[in-house]
């Protein structure tokens, strides 16, 4: 199964000058440049730093002197040459770019946050020479629309969308079984996977602290959603030396911006919450956090309760996620004593949407009731109400909106 992304396709291809493409690991960096680009060299440089070159269907491994021959001899000539995990290669090769020729169209990709912000920091010689490419999980719409052909209920296709974000979900697919057990299988699957899906972001120079990224994205998925109580989650386990959400601001950053975590306003306070945007390693740490499950063997029984259990809240995020990106506005929840808003789509600090997500099998009257209540009680312009299928459900005062509306 393959998954288009017209965005991310199109912008690689019609950008004519020397690109870096860069991201977490995972991602498809490497499938979309391999599927959807025209190249004439590629290039991949292994982690003992042998260098293997796989154009014109054959892979031949060269010595580091042999591919900057290659690379200026295409690249003088007009052509493209792809050099996949160059951050392997020595600094020296970095030097070797800023005095060579700006001709033809080089694209470089790395899954290390460290030289990708070192490669467009203000310092850097590097710096304007190479259009910038952050690569994220696959976008909701997309796998929407590979699963439009698909014989799935509106439930099914959307939690399938959502697990299919992730692209090494893609694997496990099956049209013949239920979602949510290809999710439990991917589960008990992951235990290996998904803490490497961390490994190459920090190089050695950060290693020492991965292991606090690590648990910060462990305190997120296990709902520890704010600095305070990531803060107070790190200090318990001995990983800063003292309980200070200020400390956290830049590792919270960090994680943000390579796309690990993702941070969204809480409406009308001066604070923010922040999120795993990976339904994959949101699964799998808050299942590890909260039940151990890489200590010790899980049987499809509970990965299937576990996942069954998170589902709504999967659901919830990408459905606040996708609209604000439909209609063009910014994310943000509104909290009060008594309840929570799933979602305030928000234009110039105004709220525009209000959204209450309810995605249980059935939609009881007084849920229904209670959800009037409480959009009714914001100033949001649109009030809308998302659940599993509105051809059973009814409101005069609420937009209702399903999976077949995305």
């Amino acid at each position: 199964m393959i998954i288009h992304r017209p965005l991310e396709e199109k912008e690689l291809k019609n950008v004519a000058k020397w690109t870096l493409v860069f991201g977490r690991r995972k991602t498809g960096k490497s499938f979309l440049i391999q599927e959807f680009i025209h190249y004439d060299e590629y290039f991949f440089v292994n982690r003992d730093r042998t260098i293997l070159s796989t154009g014109n269907g054959k892979e031949v491994q060269v010595d580091y002197a042999t591919l900057v021959e290659i690379m200026k001899r295409a690249l003088e000539s007009g052509k493209t040459v792809v050099i996949d995990e160059f951050h392997r290669l020595d600094y020296k090769f970095l030097d070797y770019l800023h005095a060579m020729k700006k001709s033809g169209r080089l694209i470089l990709l790395t899954s290390t946050l460290f030289l990708a912000k070192k490669l467009l920091s203000e310092k850097s010689p590097l710096l304007g020479l190479f259009h910038e490419k952050q690569i994220y999980i696959i976008d909701l719409n997309d796998c929407i629309s590979s699963l439009q052909h698909r014989r799935l209920d509106k439930r099914e296709l959307l939690e399938t969308a959502i697990m299919l974000r992730e692209p090494i979900n893609v694997a496990y697919f099956d049209s013949e079984k239920n979602i949510q057990e290809g999710c439990a299988e991917v589960l008990k699957g992951s235990v290996n996977a998904v803490p490497a899906l961390m490994g190459e972001i920090f190089l050695e120079e950060e290693r020492g602290l991965s292991k606090i990224y690590e648990s910060i994205v462990r305190a997120v998925a296990n709902g520890k959603v704010v600095s305070g109580e990531i803060s107070s989650s790190l200090f318990s386990k001995g990983l800063i030396p003292k309980d200070s959400p200020g400390t956290l601001q830049p590792y919270l950053a960090t994680l943000v911006n390579i796309g690990l975590l993702k941070r969204i306003e809480v409406y009308g306070k001066n604070r923010f919450v922040y999120k795993v945007p990976s339904p994959l390693m949101r699964l799998f740490f808050y299942a590890d956090e909260k039940y151990g499950i890489s200590q010790r063997r899980m049987t499809d029984a509970e990965a299937l309760r576990i996942v069954s259990g998170l589902m709504p809240r999967l659901v919830e995020d990408n459905v606040r996620e996708h609209l604000a990106y439909k209609f063009g506005l910014m994310e943000a929840i509104a909290e009060s004593k008594d309840h929570e808003i799933d979602g305030l789509l928000m234009k110039f600090k105004r709220p525009e949407i209000a959204i209450e997500v309810k995605w249980g099998q059935k939609i009881s009257s007084a849920e229904i009731t209670r959800a009037e209540q409480v959009l009714g009680a914001t100033n949001a312009k649109r009030k809308m109400l998302f659940v599993p299928d509105k051809t059973s459900v009814s409101s005069r005062a609420l937009e209702i909106i399903d999976p077949e509306d995305l």
